[in-house]
């Protein structure tokens, strides 16, 4: 267990930081975007709806680049790792490019969802901004997952980092209008986040083709891209985009319910789930590190030490969310201000904030006990299980309880607790029957 945990502290840390730079640069969209003005943040809020998405979906969809990175490296195959990589970067261009054809229709795509006119024409122009970053966005998660599962993920976080001190920049100009720019709101958040994304991937593709020990991976080598040669980097992604298509659509889905409740709603729900975002991006860190040290593992065919990654993984994420849970809920009324300066909006937020502190103990857990389960290669299972919780489950409780018992966005917010549980319970027992099993064979 020291070394489990020493080895998922030294992986974690930066895989952390680098998803909190990506969780930050939310945040200092939403927060930049909601001093600017209130009817701003609505737009902005519902426009990421299916722009997260399509981002989330594609990030299942390429986990197959994580997977089969870190079983080659676990099994010393370190050629395979740079294979995986060339193939990984035009296929995640194709998919983004899927991505950007989706956002050039963002209006049409709000109206469908029966939001307010006004309210879908400002969400589809932030929708049409952001569509060119989409296609770097893949390419930038190929070269992440890639670093990641050859136990490199420090090159990912110092890039992040930068990425950062840039759409501050970018926001502090285009949101509120310097340098001669126009103020541009939501707009001007969803250009600067492009241009970052942007940034990242070129920069990323560069340090990955010239870093020392580019000739160990193959990294210049030429790949056989014919389909049939990596159907397996791609199945393992099918089984984790529906994965991720499944829980995030069911979270999608409240948003659109919380549209329908209003914009001061929309606004709330907006700040309370950047602010749980926090956490939870440090969770999906740790889920991140776990899948690789279970993916290490399960290359090697060590079926103990596997268990005992998992194991320790969420322990590990146990023992940084309780801390992090008692922020959430003793300084509810602080952390919104942080965000606006509207009383009614921080009136509305603050027990969203409060409840999301429960939801994080059973949703961040049950995050790393499916990366572990990924990591395994166990894709289709975990997939039903994800579609059941987060589709069968929470999208029509979170209607009664919103619409029926007339407890509005709380009700959403309770709907996630719930089917948060239910996951962490199915995916935990799923871990450890497999194991079990693994343990049993021959």
């Amino acid at each position: 267990m020291a070394r489990q945990f020493s080895e998922l502290v030294r992986l974690s840390f930066p895989v952390v930081l680098q998803r909190l730079g990506i969780m930050t640069m939310g945040i200092v969209d939403t927060m930049m975007v909601g001093r600017f003005s209130a009817q701003e943040l609505a737009y902005q809020s519902i426009g990421y709806v299916p722009v997260s998405s399509v981002i989330i979906i594609t990030i299942g969809l390429m986990t197959g680049t994580m997977v089969l990175t870190s079983n080659a490296y676990g099994a010393g195959d370190y050629k395979k790792c740079g294979r995986i990589w060339r193939r990984s970067v035009p296929y995640g261009l194709a998919l983004g490019m899927i991505g950007f054809m989706v956002c050039l229709f963002g209006e049409p795509i709000l109206l469908m969802l029966d939001q307010q006119p006004d309210i879908a024409r400002g969400g589809g122009v932030v929708m049409q901004a952001i569509a060119i970053g989409i296609p770097m966005t893949c390419i930038m998660l190929a070269c992440t997952f890639f670093l990641e599962g050859i136990n490199r993920p420090l090159p990912g976080m110092l890039f992040m980092l930068a990425a950062n001190l840039l759409n501050i920049l970018l926001n502090w100009i285009f949101v509120y209008g310097h340098f001669g720019f126009d103020a541009m709101g939501a707009e001007g958040s969803a250009w600067a986040t492009s241009l970052v994304r942007t940034f990242l991937a070129v920069g990323m593709v560069y340090f990955i083709w010239n870093m020392k020990g580019h000739d160990l991976f193959g990294i210049r080598q030429k790949v056989d891209l014919r389909f049939h040669k990596w159907k397996r980097q791609r199945h393992i992604g099918y089984g984790a985009g529906l994965t991720n298509g499944a829980e995030h659509s069911g979270f999608a889905a409240l948003q659109v319910f919380a549209g329908w409740i209003g914009p001061l709603t929309l606004g709330a729900f907006a700040i309370a789930f950047n602010v749980y975002g926090i956490p939870y991006m440090i969770a999906y860190g740790i889920a991140g590190a776990t899948s690789v040290r279970v993916g290490i593992a399960f290359g090697r065919g060590d079926h103990r030490d596997l268990v005992l990654a998992g194991t320790c993984g969420m322990l590990f994420n146990l023992i940084l969310m309780l801390p992090l849970l008692g922020l959430l809920l003793i300084y509810p009324v602080q952390i919104a201000g942080a965000f606006t300066t509207d009383s009614a909006l921080v009136a509305a937020t603050v027990p969203l904030i409060i409840l999301s502190a429960w939801m994080l103990l059973f949703d961040s857990t049950q995050t790393v006990i499916g990366n572990g389960l990924r990591g395994r290669r166990d894709i289709w299972v975990p997939t039903a299980l994800y579609f059941f919780s987060y589709i069968v489950v929470m999208i029509p409780l979170a209607y009664y309880l919103a619409f029926t018992l007339e407890r509005g966005a709380a009700g959403l917010f309770e709907s996630t607790i719930y089917a948060s549980i239910i996951s962490f319970i199915l995916l935990t027992l799923r871990f450890y029957h497999l194991s079990y099993l693994d343990f049993r064979r021959p």
